[in-house]
């Protein structure tokens, strides 16, 4: 069977897996929403920040871009070119579908760590077979 002893009791592994790939899920689930939300907040702020330094060009004024523009990267990884001020909607689509993907898979690894931990012994059906005694037992006929 699938089963180990630890200490003095009898653990059911299947069970045991599923557990740990529940407290996984749930400690990767919060961190990966934590990275969605940031990287969501990131690219909100973004045209806001570029905003603020208008149209001045100089040192000052490209040293603010430029630490807009690093900021948004070392949240997103999104990279910018130099001649492009504004984020397109399509690479905000984009560079938010991976922590979307990422919190997704983190909710499916939860319900199969809860497939794993509510499952019970499953005996399969040539098991049984196995388990009978080898002798059948045969009934005597009565004669008439």
């Amino acid at each position: 069977m699938a089963f180990f002893y630890f200490g003095k009791s009898r653990v059911f592994l299947p069970k045991l897996l599923g557990a740990f790939i529940l407290v996984l899920a749930i400690i990767m689930f919060v961190v990966s929403s934590g990275h969605m939300f940031d990287s969501w907040d990131a690219m909100v702020k973004y045209p806001n920040c570029v905003s603020k330094i208008g149209t001045q060009t100089n040192q000052v004024a490209m040293l603010q871009y430029l630490d807009c523009k690093d900021s948004l990267y070392n949240i997103t990884g999104l990279q910018l070119r130099p001649d492009q001020p504004r984020i397109t909607s399509r690479q905000f689509v984009i560079t938010l579908l991976s922590p979307v993907a990422e919190l997704l898979f983190w909710a499916s690894a939860f319900v199969l760590g809860l497939f794993l931990y509510k499952t019970r012994i499953v005996r399969p059906d040539f098991a049984k077979h196995l388990e009978e005694p080898a002798a059948m037992h045969f009934r005597k006929k009565r004669k008439k």
